[in-house]
Parts: C-alpha cells; structure tokens; sequence
C-alpha cells in the first residue's frame, strides 16, 4: 500500500527538477506537474483493480506447499513440477495478460476520462496533449 505513493512521489519529483524552465509560457513546470496528477490517479486507481490477484496467488501457492510432496504432473521438459509451480505460472500469465489489457484499456479512454476530470477546456488546451 506504500509503494503506489511513493512512486508518484518520485515521478513528481523526477517531472519537476526535469521539466523545462521556459517551457509553455514560464509556465513549463507547473503545468507538466498539473498534468501528472490526473495521470498518477488514474493509473494508482486502475491497478487497485488487480489486487485480488496477489491474495489468490498468495493464498494458492501456500495451499500447494503445505499440501507438499512430490507433484504427479511434469513440466514441459519432463521434469517433475514443484509444488506450486502450476500457481505461480498461471498467476504470470494472468497478471502479463490483464497488464497488457489495462494498458491497452487505458490508451483508447484516457482523453474522454481526463476530459471527465478536469473539464473539456483544459483537455482542449495544447498543454496536456504534450503530457499525454
């Protein structure tokens, strides 16, 4: 619950000693900053989505150990699988698919849900079509 702060902590600060001193206007900084929070909202609110999927695989994967001993199925290259070896790959493939999803999702409604947030005006402006 720590880290998605402390990363928009650090993207805003990276955003503000990085951003152009002259840009927009004299402007540059400020608004390259106003432009991260609906962004870091947006991201920090959708990936919250996916939290179930951290207590499955925790409760899974512990559920395989305890159970323990020798697994009866076999990898791909015929050695015998670990105890919670199927767990862990299938939580992989779910978290790679729904991140590209997500992703995906994101690039296709970001204006009309920015628009949504702060006003059609400011969406209008060239300023935030440089932050998207």
């Amino acid at each position: 619950w720590i880290s998605g702060p402390l990363l928009s902590l650090v993207d805003t600060s990276f955003v503000g000693l990085s951003a152009k001193a002259g840009a927009a206007g004299g402007a540059g900084s400020a608004a390259q900053l106003a432009a991260l929070g609906p962004a870091t909202t947006f991201i920090d609110g959708s990936l919250y989505l996916f939290a179930f999927l951290n207590v499955a695989t925790t409760n899974l994967y512990a559920s395989a150990i305890a159970n323990g001993g020798k697994s009866e199925k076999k990898n791909r290259m015929g050695v015998d699988e670990l105890p919670g070896e199927g767990v862990v790959r299938t939580a992989s493939k779910i978290s790679l698919y729904s991140g590209i999803g997500l992703m995906a999702f994101l690039f296709m409604v970001a204006r009309p849900l920015i628009a949504l947030y702060i006003g059609e005006f400011v969406v209008a402006t060239f300023l935030l079509f440089d932050a998207l």
